[in-house]
């Protein structure tokens, strides 16, 4: 969807506020969201999902309106920041809303409370009846200025409905908002998004004789055949620069993984060993590959080189070790495993050195992670509030979310890249 944006950035003095990034916890900057007095209900909606954002990001300590000591109708001009100061903001976002025929049109700011210093200042207009994408796009350029990454506000999801008999490829806003679903019928699993932003591969029962890979375009919807390779075709994903697919394919009594082009044609089997290797994963610069083994007689994480040589096994610890995910940023790789109780939860290992950290405990079962496109956040499967649902969290495992609220459940997400072209 269309939206025009104007953004101006006043450079700031080098002591403004910052979040860092480069250690373990992040410390959340003090933010202020003021209220818009008058507030129309479209207004306020924008207001609504722009806290949200905030609130969800883990990188910001929201205040709590009801301790604000400036007038209500305090507006642009003449900001009173001692009083901002005075309830510990160190950031104050202001905005204003007009709500016209067709969309809606705000006048959006940050500032550096300390300085008394406008930061950005942006005019977002969003179609009515996606009101939300203002501010995103707000909360995607105010994450930006602080961190100097981008946000994922802006993102998509794609996860799997759990429906009585049926499972289906469901695709919503990174917060779980708007699910709408993109397949029908069948059994269709381990949605994967192409780097564009426009495909969906998955796996799927539905022409029946086992399982295998199709795609899926994200807006039209339109299903094509895309690898059918054996007795079943599994857990397709897309190489950084879309040109390949990896998956695993069983033949001959024997599951490998094997890589194809992004249209599924010359398909070249990368591993040979007796027993299963499957899980699949690209690491950010293509150049090699996570998988699932079984060659050592309990499945473990390896890695290869991206033409099936250089085999590595990296952890070590666990009988039971399953669907890594390679970090956007390259240095960890997210998994999950089996615990002394047979509870699966999420672990991380470091590529360099094999530091395995735990993330989740005694909240149930924790399955199927995946990675924002930034490298800041994972979802991942859990049944820690009783049916499985998406649930979010920071890398370390903070800050846990909710993301969806489906009837049966959900399962198996996939995040979508920064800017789908």
């Amino acid at each position: 969807m269309n939206f025009a944006f104007a953004l101006a950035l006043v450079l700031a003095a080098p002591d403004r506020p910052v979040i860092d990034l480069s250690g373990g916890r992040i410390q959340p900057l003090p933010l202020a969201v003021a209220r818009q007095l008058p507030s129309p209900e479209d207004a306020a909606a924008v207001q609504a999902v722009l806290v949200q954002d905030f609130e969800r990001s883990g990188l910001f300590k929201l205040l709590d309106p009801a301790s604000f000591l400036a007038a209500p109708g305090e507006g642009f001009i003449d900001i009173d920041f001692q009083k901002w100061q005075a309830i510990g903001a160190q950031a104050l976002v202001k905005m204003s809303c007009e709500a016209l025929a067709t969309e809606v049109r705000c006048d959006m700011r940050l500032y550096d409370v300390a300085r008394g210093q406008e930061l950005l200042h942006g005019t977002y207009t969003a179609p009515k009846q996606a009101l939300r994408l203002a501010a995103h796009r707000f909360g995607d350029d105010v994450v930006k200025y602080f961190t100097r990454e981008a946000g994922v506000f802006q993102t998509r999801i794609s996860y799997v409905r759990e429906d009585d008999g049926e499972k289906q490829i469901v695709v919503s806003d990174w917060d779980g908002f708007a699910p709408q679903p993109l397949t029908t019928g069948s059994i269709n699993l381990l949605p994967a998004w192409s780097p564009d932003g426009k495909t969906i591969a998955f796996t799927s029962f539905r022409e029946g004789g086992g399982a295998h890979l199709f795609a899926v375009d994200a807006i039209s919807r339109q299903i094509r055949p895309l690898v059918k390779l054996g007795d079943f075709t599994t857990g397709a994903t897309w190489s950084p620069d879309g040109a390949r697919l990896l998956f695993s394919a069983s033949q001959n009594d024997n599951t490998d993984v094997y890589v194809a082009q992004a249209n599924g044609t010359g398909v070249r089997r990368l591993t040979d060993s007796r027993g299963i290797d499957i899980s699949a994963s690209w690491s950010p610069d293509g150049k090699r590959v996570a998988f699932v083994s079984e060659r050592a007689g309990t499945p473990q994480i390896y890695t290869m080189a991206a033409d099936g040589s250089d085999v590595r096994r990296i952890t070590f610890q666990g009988n039971y070790n399953q669907e890594p995910a390679w970090s956007p940023k390259g240095d960890l790789i997210v998994f999950s495993g089996r615990d002394e109780h047979r509870v699966f939860d999420l672990y991380t290992v470091a590529v360099d050195g094999g530091k395995v950290t735990r993330l989740t405990q005694n909240q149930g079962t924790n399955e199927k992670p995946a990675w924002a496109p930034n490298g800041r956040y994972l979802h991942f499967s859990s049944t820690r509030a009783g049916k499985r649902q998406i649930w979010m969290s920071q890398p370390d495992g903070s800050n846990p979310r909710q993301v969806t609220w489906e009837k049966v459940g959900a399962s198996d997400p996939a995040w979508g890249p920064l800017s789908p072209k």
